[in-house]
């Protein structure tokens, strides 16, 4: 038993050493108090399982010399010549140091 467990890994800490006791005592023993203990924690250690983020790889592909990467939000962005939107007239003025000394 011990061979099995150290074999896939896994760590048997307390709270995983009392669940497996509450299972094999309560679901196979019949005592009620120890199915609830294990059932208990079964669950804790699912939710937390679930609840807990995975990196998750979305696009893997060789870069070229060259080529780029670019990375957005998924909002709608437009890349703009400094000053160019002086000349298409929006309206507004620009905010910040940079943005004002891009526009002269």
């Amino acid at each position: 038993m011990a061979r099995g467990r150290a074999a896939k890994g896994k760590r048997g800490g307390v709270l995983r050493i009392a669940e497996r006791a509450g299972i094999s005592r309560g679901l196979f023993g019949g005592s009620k108090g120890w199915f609830y203990v294990g059932t208990g924690l079964w669950t804790l250690r699912t939710v937390r399982r679930m609840a807990e983020r995975k990196p998750e790889l979305l696009l893997s592909e060789e870069l070229k010399p060259g080529q780029r990467l670019v990375i957005a939000n998924g909002r709608a962005t437009l890349d703009t010549v400094p000053g160019a939107a002086a000349a298409a007239g929006s309206g507004r003025k620009a905010k910040g140091r940079k943005a004002r000394r891009a526009a002269r």
